[in-house]
């Protein structure tokens, strides 16, 4: 087994009891917490991250077993109504900072990725989050935007949106500012929706950024990509952007490079598509913007998507094509780690509609996620000499910790046991799969068919 650097039980206790004994800084009002209540700041935040898929009776009854110290749903509520969500950010983000030895690439890089993904929450006709889908029903949908590191698989920042005036490019500039504050070397790696020159300009002057963003080769593109044969390409690009209508349309047809974005015609808008390109242009009236293009194809010749095409920064000699289509890969982790949240950590199943509620429950899933990543990395590494290499089963993972962390005992000795427990649910690791995604809309469970085991 490898040598503990930590106790991650013991690391939880810590952080949940400096929370508490600051309970101040976390709570709505200067008068909350001042009375002695049978659930406790400690408990409640203890009860709140452990809570699955079950009703709310049920995760009562499981985390207090006494009868004497159990307390009525209606209690919870209100000693729930006492807290800011931010209190579960704040543990998220301790955690995400407890590896002290994290794996970078080549010695060097922090790989992290970012990307969104909606949550349905219950609805309510007072959220801030509602949302009117295509078939003219009306939802309450919470856009998670994530920042998330692949390597070490850890959750580093969060920004939740209303789905209906999500604005990811938004959101991932405040979360590279917020990394770049590290004061050490990052890649990030981003899916199509992000490509914009404003993005891409602030990445160049951000200093520690690296950047790999996906790009789209046709309609809707950089037009000087769009142009790209069918061949594959490694050279760099320089755009001269800007936001001068008179001088777009005075030297359009003399400067090849030249992009107009803020068009007049969008300047009294107040709210934009999704799909508008460029919304925000943070930089002088003209502008060079300055990356790398690299394209090459990544599916047989005639299929859809048969060709990639990626904008970087990173330096060519130091990643070179064939290595660019491995660092872009690593990006699926983040869509991997949403999948286990949602379902193997229940983090879809919410015990309240209010929007404060949701919030904090959705913070407390992301926190659990990376106190289960720790102690995955801990856990001793399946070996074999078959056909596969093998990894912990994360979902099995996620109901160990459960039972773990729901006993007051956090000792080196029982969290060797957890270790142990954690390895002996393994599965297969199958690289090189490429399984047809199927999405189907998952509308909310409803209150009353939650499970009561």
């Amino acid at each position: 087994m490898k040598s503990l650097h930590l106790n991650i039980l013991k690391l939880m206790d810590s952080i949940i009891n400096k929370i508490a004994a600051n309970i101040h800084d976390f709570s709505v009002s200067d008068q909350a917490f001042t009375r002695c209540r049978k659930l406790n700041p400690t408990d409640l935040i203890k009860l709140i991250l452990n809570m699955g898929a079950g009703s709310l009776n049920s995760e009562i009854f499981h985390a207090f077993p006494d009868v004497n110290s159990r307390m009525t749903a209606s209690a919870f509520e209100q000693q729930k109504a006492k807290l800011k969500p931010e209190c579960f950010k704040e543990i998220m983000l301790e955690l995400s900072r407890a590896n002290d030895a994290l794996q970078l690439l080549d010695n060097k890089y922090l790989v992290a990725a970012i990307d969104g993904s909606d949550f349905d929450q219950p609805f309510n006709p007072k959220s801030e989050n509602i949302f009117q889908g295509k078939d003219g029903r009306r939802y309450c949908q919470v856009h998670v935007n994530a920042l998330y590191d692949v390597l070490n698989k850890l959750y580093l920042d969060l920004i939740f949106q209303p789905r209906q005036k999500m604005d990811e490019r938004e959101a991932a500039l405040a979360m590279l500012k917020n990394l770049a504050q590290r004061e050490k070397d990052f890649i990030v790696l981003m899916d199509r929706g992000y490509s914009s020159f404003n993005l891409i300009e602030n990445c160049n002057r951000l200093k520690h950024c690296h950047y790999v963003i996906r790009t789209k080769t046709g309609y809707g593109g950089i037009k000087e990509i769009a142009a790209m044969s069918d061949n594959e390409y490694d050279i760099d690009l320089s755009c001269k952007v800007t936001s001068l209508h008179r001088y777009y349309m005075t030297h359009k047809d003399t400067e090849k490079f030249l992009h107009l974005i803020l068009h007049p015609k969008h300047h009294h808008k107040t709210a934009f598509s999704k799909y508008t390109k460029d919304q925000r242009w943070d930089f002088g009236n003209i502008c060079n913007v300055n990356f790398r293009v690299c394209k090459f194809r990544i599916n047989s010749p005639g299929s859809d998507d048969e060709w990639e095409v990626l904008i970087t920064n990173l330096d060519r000699d130091e990643f070179p094509l064939a290595r660019m289509k491995e660092i872009y890969h690593l990006r699926w982790g983040i869509e991997t780690s949403f999948r286990e949240l949602k379902y193997d950590l229940s983090g879809v199943q919410f015990h309240s509609k209010k929007d404060q509620f949701v919030y904090m429950e959705l913070y407390a899933h992301f926190a659990m996620y990376n106190a289960v990543s720790l102690s995955v990395i801990a856990s001793p590494k399946p070996y074999s000499q078959g056909k596969y290499q093998y990894q912990i089963d994360f979902k099995m993972a996620c109901c160990v910790w459960r039972r773990y962390f729901n006993i007051s005992d956090n000792s080196d000795v029982i969290f060797t046991q957890l270790l142990l427990d954690m390895a002996f649910y393994l599965t297969p690791i199958r690289p090189g799969r490429k399984d047809k995604r199927n999405l189907k809309a998952k509308l909310v469970v409803g209150f009353p068919y939650r499970l009561a085991a």
